[in-house]
C-alpha cells in the first residue's frame, strides 16, 4: 500500500485532523473561538445540543431573539460572515434540534423566517445570497411540516404568507416541493377565504392553485379583462389543456386573438404573442388539426426566426422532406432583412457552414457585442476560420472607430491566431 506523503499529510482534512487528538483539537479551537464570536457561538451550541432539546432551544431562542431585537446596519465588510452565521443557524435547527424535538424545530424555523423582515432591513442583498438562507429555512420546514394535523400546517402557513407575500412568492415554491402533497390544497381553500386580500396574494394564490392541481382556483385569479391579455390567456389555456379541458382552453385562446386582432385592425396586421402562439399551436395540436399546427409554426418562424419553432417543424415531417425544411429554413435566415437575427439562428441551430456564408455574403451588415463575436468565432474557427477571422476583424474596426483602442488590439490579435 502506497504510504501518504508528507504533503498530504498537512493538507486540512478530516481524517488529518483527527490524527491530532481530541484534547489538541479542542484547545485549537477555543483559541479559534476567542477571536471569532460566530465560532463560539456555534461551539457553544454544539455543547448544548449533547445536553438535550431544551438546552439547545435555549441557546437558539437567544440567537432568535438577537436577530429580532437588532438594528444596527450590516457593512459589506460583515455581510459574508453574518450570511455563514445565519445558515449555519438554520441548519442547527433543522438538523441538529430537529434529531431531538421536531415540533420545536418547526416553531423556531417560522421564527427564523419571521425575523427576515428585521434582517433585510440591516443590510442589502444585491445577489441574493441573504434571501437563498431563507429559501432553504422554508425547504426546511416543509420537510418539517407533515408532522403537524393538515389544518394547523395550513393556517400557519397561510398567517405567514399573508404576514410576507413578496418574500414568500419566491419561499414558497422549495416548501410546497417537500411538503405532504396535501398542503396545497388545504392552504388553498384557507386563503380563498381568509378576508384582507390583497393583490399581493395572487401569486401566491397562483402557486398553491399549480401544487394543488386546482385549474379552477388558478383560472379565478385573474379578471376576465386580464384573461384577453394574450400572455395570461396561453398560462390558463396550458393549464386547461393539461386537464384535458381542451374546448375550455380554445375558447380562451380565441378570445385573446380577437382582441388582438381588434387592436391591430387599423393596420391589418396580426404580431401574436410567442406565448400565447405557443399555447395556439399545442391547442392546434391536442385538436388533431396537425396541418394547421404545421402552418401556425411555419409562419411564426418566419415573423420570429426562432430555432424552437424551425425544429418543432421539421421534427414532424418525414424523412427527406425534414431536410428540405432545413434547407429552407436556412436560406430564410440567411436573407432575413435582420442580420442579427439571421445569424443568430443559423449559429444556434447550428448550420456553419450556411452561418459561414451569410457572413461573407453580408459583410457589410456585420454588428454585435464583441462578447458575442468571440463567442460565435470559438464555434466557427475549426471548420470555418475565414468566417471567424472575417468576424473578428469586423469588431476589431468598430471598436478602433469608437475608441476602444485596447478591445481593438485584443480581437485583432485572436483574430491573427487563426490559421487561413
Amino acid at each position: 500500500m502506497k504510504r501518504p506523503t508528507v504533503a498530504s499529510l498537512k493538507k486540512v482534512t478530516a481524517e488529518n485532523l483527527a490524527a491530532l487528538g481530541a484534547d489538541r483539537l479542542a484547545e485549537i479551537l477555543v483559541s479559534v473561538a476567542e477571536s471569532r464570536p460566530d465560532v463560539k457561538r456555534r461551539l457553544r451550541m454544539e455543547l448544548a445540543a449533547e445536553q438535550g432539546a431544551e438546552h439547545l432551544s435555549t441557546e437558539i431562542d437567544k440567537r432568535l431573539a438577537t436577530l429580532e431585537a437588532s438594528r444596527g446596519k450590516i457593512s459589506w465588510r460583515l455581510r459574508p460572515n453574518f450570511i455563514r452565521d445565519l445558515d449555519t443557524l438554520r441548519g442547527l435547527i433543522s438538523d441538529r434540534l430537529a434529531e431531538l424535538d421536531r415540533p420545536g424545530a418547526l416553531s423556531r424555523l417560522w421564527a427564523f423566517l419571521s425575523a427576515s423582515r428585521r434582517v433585510n432591513a440591516r443590510m442589502r442583498d444585491r445577489d441574493g445570497e441573504l434571501n437563498r438562507v431563507f429559501a432553504r429555512a422554508a425547504a426546511d420546514i416543509g420537510g418539517l411540516i407533515s408532522d403537524q394535523h393538515p389544518d394547523e400546517a395550513a393556517s400557519t402557513l397561510v398567517d405567514a404568507l399573508a404576514q410576507n407575500p413578496a418574500a414568500w412568492a419566491a419561499w414558497l415554491p422549495g416548501l410546497l416541493d417537500q411538503a405532504p402533497a396535501e398542503l396545497a390544497k388545504t392552504a388553498l381553500h384557507e386563503i380563498s377565504h381568509r378576508p384582507g386580500a390583497t393583490l399581493t396574494w395572487l401569486p401566491l394564490i397562483r402557486l398553491l392553485a399549480d401544487v394543488a392541481g386546482d385549474v379552477d382556483a388558478f383560472r379565478a385569479s385573474f379578471t376576465d379583462e386580464a384573461l384577453t391579455t394574450p400572455s395570461v390567456a396561453a398560462e390558463v389555456a396550458q393549464r386547461l389543456m393539461a386537464a384535458e379541458r381542451l374546448d375550455e382552453a380554445g375558447a380562451i385562446l380565441e378570445r385573446a386573438a380577437d382582441k388582438l386582432r381588434k387592436r391591430h385592425v387599423a393596420s391589418d396586421t396580426f404580431d401574436p404573442d410567442y406565448a400565447w402562439e405557443t399555447a395556439w399551436i399545442d391547442y392546434l395540436d391536442r385538436a388533431g388539426q396537425a396541418p394547421a399546427a404545421q402552418t401556425a409554426r411555419w409562419a411564426s418562424f418566419e415573423r420570429t426566426v426562432a430555432v424552437e419553432r424551425a425544429k418543432a417543424f421539421t421534427s414532424r415531417l418525414d424523412d427527406f422532406d425534414d431536410v428540405e425544411a432545413e434547407h429552407r429554413a436556412f436560406a430564410y435566415a440567411a436573407t432575413h432583412p435582420d442580420f442579427r437575427a439571421g445569424l443568430s439562428f443559423l449559429m444556434e441551430w447550428p448550420a456553419l457552414v450556411e452561418a459561414a456564408q451569410m457572413i461573407r455574403d453580408r459583410a457589410a451588415d456585420i454588428e454585435f457585442s464583441d462578447e458575442q463575436v468571440e463567442l460565435w468565432a470559438a464555434k466557427l474557427r475549426i471548420r470555418q476560420p475565414a468566417a471567424a477571422h472575417q468576424l473578428l476583424r469586423k469588431a476589431a474596426e468598430a471598436a478602433f472607430r469608437r475608441r476602444d483602442f485596447k478591445t481593438s488590439q485584443r480581437l485583432t490579435d485572436e483574430a491573427d491566431t487563426i490559421p487561413l
